[in-house]
């Protein structure tokens, strides 16, 4: 198992008014984590309506708290590999935890994968759209949904995705049928992967620091970027630097990332190729329905 340093297990005793638990990689066995990782710290906090989500550092020790408002089978995807550091028995998370694993993770591992993938063929429209009107636009669209169907395959493949680690996790897939290894490296094409260098990464970075002005909270992001960037793993710097990202703009609505369009470009490295984007959206789109119909 897992030691979790003294210091983590004392704060979250001593602060978190709930039960708590390590997830991440942190707490799986099967991940080496890097140094730069964070502690993941599960919050089951209920409907309770206060601000959990945040990150601390002790001493040389990074935590995130994430809060959980309910625990039911999607959670369990996150939460697995579990190490508990506080429970209660009104709250019973450890045997609600048991009761989960009967439903076989596998199993919900496929269906998330799945899920995964068809969000990814759901940006179609909005890519298509754009690729002529607003080229930047279709880019960005294009590059997230090529992140979704990574974290697709992964999870089809058995592997829960970490953002960190999520390049390096798909190097490690072992992938037997062509159409499915061709569909990995067109959705890498799409994320830009061969224009991964240090002069992308250094222009990416400077846009994340300078990131709190559109209400995000960049410190963690960027000081495992720089971790990586310290190690040669230029590409995973690349890779992790635009999953991030695409996860926070995916949740934003179009009049926010136009007004933002010019810093974006720069973070994700998109182009403004439209011709280029259009041969990758269409192999994109077959490869989802490849992976769909395996």
């Amino acid at each position: 198992m897992t030691a979790i340093p003294p210091s983590v297990v004392q704060y979250v005793n001593d602060n978190i008014p709930y039960p708590a638990g390590l997830i991440g990689c942190r707490a799986d066995s099967g991940q080496k984590s890097f140094k730069c990782c964070e502690y993941d710290i599960a919050i089951f906090c209920g409907n309770t309506k206060s601000s959990l989500d945040r990150v601390i550092t002790l001493k040389d020790t990074t935590l995130e708290f994430i809060p959980f408002f309910k625990l039911d089978e999607s959670s369990y995807i996150h939460i697995q590999d579990m190490i508990m550091i506080k429970d209660y028995d009104s709250f019973l998370v450890s045997s609600l935890l048991a009761k989960l694993r009967e439903k076989k993770y596998a199993q919900l591992l496929q269906s998330y994968g799945k899920k995964k993938i068809i969000d990814s063929l759901f940006l179609i429209e909005v890519i298509d759209k754009n690729l002529f009107k607003c080229p930047s636009l279709s880019s960005l669209w294009l590059k997230i949904a090529a992140y979704h169907f990574i974290e697709g395959i992964l999870a089809l493949y058995g592997i829960k995705s970490s953002p960190v680690h999520e390049l390096e996790q798909v190097r490690g897939l072992d992938v037997k049928r062509s159409n499915i290894a061709s569909g990995i490296n067109y959705a890498l094409e799409c994320i830009g992967i061969e224009r991964a260098g240090r002069s992308a990464v250094s222009r990416s970075l400077k846009v994340v620091r300078g990131i709190n002005k559109m209400e995000f909270g960049s410190d963690l992001w960027l000081a495992k970027s720089q971790w990586l960037l310290s190690r040669g793993r230029v590409a995973d710097c690349y890779h992790y630097i635009g999953k991030v990202a695409a996860t926070y703009f995916s949740s934003k609505e179009e009049v926010f990332l136009r007004r933002y369009m010019r810093p974006i470009e720069i973070l994700l490295d998109l182009t403004n190729d439209s011709q280029s984007n259009c041969k990758l959206h269409e192999r994109l789109v077959k490869a989802c329905k490849d992976a769909l119909g395996s």
